[in-house]
C-alpha cells in the first residue's frame, strides 16, 4: 500500500443534490426557499440563482456541521462554503479565476498562474515569472523573479539590491 493511501483518513460522508426553488408555484417570493432532492440526481442549472438554485451538500464524516460544504453550482461560477473558522471558509471558482477565502485574508489564483493575498493591512502579488510585490500601508518590496533584484521604497526611502550594486536614498 502506497504512503498516501495507508494515510488517508474519511473526510466526508456522503453527498446529496438539491434544488432550492425561491418561488411558489404561483411565482410568488418565498420566504425560505422550497429544498428538494431530485430522484434522478440531476438538476438544470438556472440561469437566474435567485429564482432556482442547485447545490450538493457534502456531510462531514465527524457529524460537525460546521464541516459540512455546500457546493452551489451557479451558471458563471461553482461556489464552496462551510461555516468552519479554523480552516478555508470558502471558495469561488469562475471561468478564469480561483478565490479563496481564510478568515479575513483573500487569496486569488488568476488565469495567468498570478496569485494575489489581500487581507485588511496589506497586498502581496506573486507574478507568473515568480517575482513578488508586497504593498502596505507603509512600504512598497518587490523581488524579481530571479531573486537577483530586490527593491524597497517607504515615505522617507527608497532601497535596492541591483545586480549593479546596492542603493539607498532618501526621499
Amino acid at each position: 500500500m502506497s504512503r498516501i493511501a495507508s494515510s488517508t483518513r474519511r473526510v466526508w460522508k456522503s453527498a446529496q443534490l438539491y434544488i432550492g426553488f425561491h418561488r411558489d408555484p404561483e411565482g410568488r417570493r418565498r420566504r425560505e426557499p422550497h429544498v428538494w432532492p431530485p430522484k434522478n440526481g440531476n438538476a438544470t442549472i438556472h440561469r437566474d440563482p435567485a429564482e432556482q438554485e442547485a447545490f450538493v451538500v457534502v456531510k462531514s464524516a465527524e457529524g460537525d456541521t460546521d464541516q459540512d460544504i455546500q457546493i452551489k453550482l451557479r451558471p458563471d461560477m461553482i461556489v464552496l462554503r462551510r461555516d468552519d473558522r479554523t480552516a478555508w471558509e470558502g471558495v469561488k471558482i469562475d471561468r478564469f479565476t480561483v478565490s479563496v477565502k481564510v478568515g479575513d485574508v483573500s487569496i486569488r489564483i488568476n488565469p495567468d498562474g498570478s496569485v494575489t493575498r489581500e487581507d485588511s493591512d496589506s497586498t502581496t502579488w506573486i507574478e507568473a515569472d515568480g517575482g513578488v510585490l508586497k504593498k502596505t500601508e507603509f512600504v512598497e518590496a518587490v523581488m524579481s523573479g530571479d531573486g537577483t533584484e530586490l527593491k524597497r521604497r517607504t515615505p522617507s526611502n527608497v532601497a535596492a539590491i541591483t545586480q549593479d550594486g546596492v542603493l539607498s536614498k532618501d526621499r
